[in-house]
């Protein structure tokens, strides 16, 4: 729980954060506190990444303009944490999976406080739960060799727009004449989402439990100009400053952070990943699209 002080507006790096910002941080922070004490019980290591990782580096809590936590996990551990947390989770919060709710087509986890409404235009059409949420990535192991990983790389791109065609072209907002081919192809095939899904994690994971010199967060390979990160990064965690708790990091964090941002120590604002999210601390889900 936060103390009153938190939620006073308030300037950081010339920005102005909210008293509403920081409800939906809050909401944020409650769940990464759920994530820390599920992690602590059953030996799980997780890592601070993307702009919650500088955050922590450089400004011992959030970036001012942005809106959400993203935490990564290799494989191994990313996967005895979605078998041990939904049992462990309070009621109010749900972790979904592609294989946990109908409907949702993403190459990672999210938590969700189902008491709060965190969502974007697709979301709501595909009709799961949409609170606020964390972000759980995996880090997969990637093939030793250059050609080798960038024949692995393009591999997963093909397959996951395929699948993504397949399920989401009734959400595009921009059709092509060849995207409309394909969603046709996948309606007449009829593959239920769940195992076309599980072909593709085992593209991504098809290199797990070697020793491989890189991994990277096979969600962001195609937005991205470096996905390869050193597996020696990631081989310990230290915790620094994050808000008024700690959270881990990596201890190779300045390598990774170099690797996509360059010199991540000086602020620079950009935009959001999630473009029109629609966020309401205080507010159920269900109640906004009852009323919106």
């Amino acid at each position: 729980m936060e103390n009153r002080d938190f939620y006073r507006e308030e300037i950081r790096n010339e920005y102005r954060v909210t008293a509403r910002t920081k409800r939906v941080w809050a909401v944020q922070l409650a769940m990464l506190d759920e994530i820390d004490r599920i992690c602590a019980k059953y030996g799980i290591r997780y890592f601070a990444d993307s702009g919650t990782l500088i955050g922590a580096v450089r400004d011992g809590g959030y970036i001012p303009w942005d809106d959400d936590i993203d935490l990564v996990m290799l494989r191994e551990d990313y996967e005895r944490f979605v078998q041990a947390a939904p049992a462990k989770l309070p009621p109010h919060l749900k972790l979904q999976t592609a294989y946990t709710e109908e409907n949702y087509l993403r190459a990672h986890a999210q938590l969700r406080d189902s008491r709060t409404t965190g969502c974007s235009e697709e979301d709501r059409k595909a009709g799961y739960n949409c609170g606020i949420f964390v972000d759980l990535f995996p880090l997969d192991a990637m093939p030793d060799g250059t050609f080798r990983r960038k024949l692995w790389m393009k591999e997963l791109d093909i397959v996951w727009m395929t699948l993504y065609t397949w399920y989401r072209f009734d959400y595009y907002e921009t059709r092509t004449a060849a995207g409309y081919l394909l969603h046709k192809l996948g309606k007449l095939l009829h593959i239920p989402m769940k195992t076309a899904y599980r072909f593709y994690e085992r593209i991504c994971t098809r290199y797990a439990g070697k020793n491989t010199e890189y991994v990277c967060d096979i969600v962001f390979l195609r937005h991205t100009d470096h996905p390869e990160w050193r597996r020696e990064w990631f081989a310990e965690a230290v915790r620094m400053p994050f808000e008024n708790r700690q959270i881990p990091v990596p201890a190779g964090y300045d390598g990774r952070l170099r690797a996509e941002y360059g010199e991540y120590m000086t602020p620079a604002k950009a935009p959001t990943i999630h473009g029109g999210l629609v966020v309401d601390p205080d507010t159920p889900y269900e109640e906004y699209f009852r009323t919106t």
